[in-house]
């Protein structure tokens, strides 16, 4: 069953990969059915005002399509530029004072650090969970958080080790101390099945697992946040009213929509409606169970090589990542792409991310050739 629904993905990819395609944590295949996509956005653009009412469609499709997969409400999603884009909005609704916290894990991709750096011109302290055993763990993030934090940053999916996070659990701890909580899912949906579990934002660019295309972001905020947050900006996307009696005095939307601002990215957020619907077509949780197949073969291979990978073992503490530690990652990032694999490895690590349109010959492929990499893998 798990290479019956890589065939019917690679079918619909616009060019079969070369060779093994392992880095869909970093970038996303694109769809054939997206050329037919950016037909359509090519057609009623080009009707100039005429055509806004047929991308205005396009749009509402797409966002009843990403909140579908959230178990959420269309209203709960805003469209915004990226991931970080998201975060930068979360933490200027807050009112920050001097003492306040914000609480990481050490897991977390650099731009929430930046971010969080920011923060400290405004006398805001950072947190910083640290690993233990080789994960960062719900218990110690929990621990970390006191009176004085306002946010609490997690990854869904850890982009450096593929560990899952207990949402539930971190929100549940940040709520008892009034603090918000922002979920970087971008490692997650599309690949896995995802639902808020009580995160006041959960964001997550469309280019990676969505198979989207770049400069898009979707930014679910919770009803609860939405109609008492205090988003950075007004934009005219963001008013009930764009025309207000008074345009001193105006009302923004209840739900997310406030946290829009101007003309939205409607190319990507037709590529975006056209990947949701073919994904949808297949079902998000039969494309998890796909990668976790492949993730467990993974795992196994690597564990054969004696290589001590940073993915977790258990099926429900992570993602669609198999990570290994290794000084020599760039050599063996340039091997496998001299093979025509192709992974991602930076930071002392080497990354394989596969997804539905990978084989189970594509892992054992990859494993051959990591087990011929000369001189070891360490």
């Amino acid at each position: 069953m798990t290479d019956e629904l890589a065939g019917r993905v690679l079918d619909a990819l616009r060019e079969r990969p070369s060779g093994v395609y392992l880095n869909s944590a970093a970038e996303g295949l694109f769809l054939r059915s997206h050329a037919s996509a950016i037909e359509r956005y090519a057609e009623a653009k080009s009707r100039g005002s005429r055509g806004r009412a047929a991308l205005g469609e396009i749009e509402e499709r797409a966002r009843g399509l990403f909140a579908g997969l959230l178990g959420a409400a269309a209203g709960d999603i805003a469209f915004v530029a990226s991931t970080s884009r998201g975060l930068d909005a979360a933490i200027k609704s807050i009112e920050w004072d001097p003492g306040d916290s914000i609480v990481l894990g050490d897991a977390e991709f650099p731009s929430a650090f930046f971010s969080a750096a920011l923060l400290q011109r405004e006398g805001v302290t950072t947190t910083l969970v640290p690993y233990r055993d080789g994960a960062v763990h719900e218990s110690d993030i929990a621990a970390a958080i006191d009176d004085s934090t306002r946010l609490v940053v997690v990854s869904l999916v850890s982009y450096k080790t593929g560990q899952r996070m207990d949402i539930g659990a971190i929100a549940a701890a940040a709520h008892a101390h009034g603090a918000l909580v922002f979920v970087d899912a971008v490692q997650a949906v599309g690949a896995v099945t995802v639902a808020p579990d009580g995160a006041d934002f959960l964001c997550a660019a469309t280019f990676k697992w969505m198979l989207g295309a770049h400069g898009l972001a979707a930014l679910y905020v919770a009803p609860r946040v939405a109609q008492h947050s205090r988003p950075p900006y007004a934009g005219y996307r963001s008013v009930s009213e764009l025309f207000p009696p008074d345009v001193r005095h105006f009302e923004l939307y209840e739900d997310a929509r406030r946290y829009e601002e101007g003309m939205p990215n409607l190319l990507g957020i037709s590529v975006l409606e056209s990947a949701l619907t073919h994904m949808n077509e297949i079902g998000i949780a039969e494309i998890e169970h796909h990668n976790q197949a492949l993730v467990g073969r993974l795992r196994d291979g690597l564990h054969h090589l004696s290589v001590p990978v940073l993915c977790p073992d258990d099926v429900t503490t992570r993602g669609s990542i198999v990570s290994f530690e290794s000084a020599r990652e760039t050599e063996i990032a340039s091997y496998l792409d001299s093979l025509d694999t192709t992974v991602w490895a930076r930071d002392g690590r080497v990354r394989l991310a596969p997804h539905a349109y990978n084989t189970q010959a594509d892992i054992d492929t990859a494993l051959e050739q990591l087990a011929a990499f000369p001189g070891g893998l360490s």
